[in-house]
């Protein structure tokens, strides 16, 4: 082990660990936010239909796509520094253009600026994400898996707390005081990032992406990437959908004493009616402060998962292939039982088992891919990353685009689901072949599989 393996945390490197902390807290919070505000903006006609929810989640998954496409390099030629400050500045300038969107615009000359705004979302939100991650790997390479999950942590706690505190925020000031809200915790991320001294970039010219078409030749680099095409598709869709599902799903509402043909009636003839049913009726706002509190419930869960994968990583020395697959049997066995419930609270129990099953798959995927080409790391993130987050662009609109095929304008969001659970299978099966493939090193510790790719690699 190499001595900037070994070396001690300066109060410098705490600095730059808490700017990547707070970075994917702030993302957390923005991934929280479509699943916290789409029933809303359906609701009120800004998105008028579950399709036309399915294209803002697609436009979203374009927006991260192409900015794990582009943040790899750029984090490897320009640095980490540069990468976070565009990253911030993007979602701050989508903040403010949400909060413009629904208090100066009418929700029927809205979409064009609400699926715009969604794009730059996608973008800066995942270009955050990716420079964290790369920070992080770059400040304690000796335990990156475990510093991963511990990083993504963070995210847990973010994706937790906006449901908690959305309702408060609508009541008080509507969507607007939520975006603006977002934008202001964008701006303290911003402004964290400006002093600070960040490390040098690793490659000032165009090697990193001639040695990463090595990537694409190893099989199980191509594995894990498959893996986590599925994870990410699967995960986001269960932030994005769950409110949307338990607020809408006949069996559901009728097991918590709601009364499913009036609210049908109100869809149909008075959305109006309906958005405040679900705003100011005691009822309705049981029964939304319930599902919101099970999108809170399932982050909680994940931020366990990755709590405990930290440690069963750093103390127990686990293998990093075998966690991830026993994450992912748990995930689809308790998501295929959540998303066939007919109560709330089945739902809910499900979802929870689901989120600590999922907490250590997307950190270790990612440090897994560094392992397997260290001297690109940053690139090789973002790589498995952008593969990862390009399952955005597939299972979350999928959803609503099955949805209302099947069941038209008022949607049929049992059907559409189906897509969350096939995903999770198909990620299962990708994480036994590749622990299969690599059984040869399960009980190597991570720094031999890192010295282990070098000594292929030259």
């Amino acid at each position: 082990m190499n001595t900037q393996q070994t070396r001690s945390f300066s109060a410098h490197d705490l600095l730059l660990m808490f700017i990547a902390f707070f970075g994917i807290f702030v993302y957390g919070l923005l991934a929280a936010l479509p699943g916290s505000v789409l029933p809303t903006l359906e609701r009120n006609q800004y998105l008028p239909n579950d399709s036309a929810v399915a294209t803002f989640l697609l436009i979203n998954a374009i927006g991260a796509v192409l900015a794990y496409l582009v943040s790899g390099p750029i984090i490897d030629r320009l640095g980490k520094k540069f990468a976070l400050l565009v990253g911030a500045a993007v979602v701050i300038a989508s903040m403010g253009g949400f909060a413009l969107t629904v208090t100066r615009v009418q929700a029927a000359a809205a979409l064009p600026l609400i699926f715009a705004c969604s794009l730059a979302l996608g973008m800066g939100a995942n270009a955050i994400v990716a420079s964290g991650h790369a920070l992080v790997v770059d400040i304690a390479p000796a335990w990156r898996n475990s510093a991963l999950n511990l990083l993504d942590i963070c995210f847990g706690l973010g994706l937790a707390a906006l449901p908690l505190v959305v309702q408060s925020l609508q009541q008080r000031g509507g969507l607007g005081l939520i975006f603006s809200a977002l934008a202001g915790m964008t701006v303290v991320l911003f402004v964290l990032v400006l002093a600070p001294r960040f490390p040098v970039p690793m490659h000032s010219g165009s090697a990193a992406i001639g040695e990463a078409a090595g990537l694409f030749r190893n099989p199980s680099f191509l594995l894990l990437a498959l893996g986590l095409f599925m994870y990410v598709g699967a995960e986001v869709s269960v932030g994005k959908w769950v409110v949307t599902f338990m607020q809408r799903d006949e069996r559901i509402l009728a097991s918590q004493g709601l009364d499913t043909t009036r609210l049908q009636e109100l869809a149909h003839f008075s959305p109006e009616s309906l958005s405040r049913f679900f705003e100011t009726d005691p009822l309705g706002v049981a029964v939304a402060g319930y599902a919101l509190g099970t999108l809170t419930f399932f982050a909680i869960a994940l931020l366990l998962g990755r709590l405990v994968s930290s440690f069963v990583l750093a103390i127990l020395r686990v293998n990093s292939f075998l966690l991830i697959t026993a994450g992912s049997v748990i995930t689809t066995v308790s998501l295929i039982i959540a998303l066939t419930a007919s109560t709330a609270e089945t739902v809910r129990l499900g979802l929870i088992v689901a989120g600590f099953g999922m907490g250590p798959i997307f950190p270790t995927s990612v440090g897994l891919a560094s392992v397997m080409m260290p001297k690109i790391a940053g690139t090789a993130m973002s790589l498995v990353m952008g593969i990862g987050f390009a399952g955005l662009l597939v299972i979350p609109p999928a959803v609503g685009y099955v949805s209302s095929a099947v069941g038209g304008d008022t949607g049929n969001l049992r059907a559409g689901l189906v897509a969350i659970m096939a995903a999770c299978v198909l990620m299962l099966a990708f994480h036994i072949l590749l622990t299969l493939r690599e059984s040869r090193r399960s009980f190597l510790p991570e720094d031999a599989l890192e010295r282990d790719a070098i000594v292929q690699a030259e």
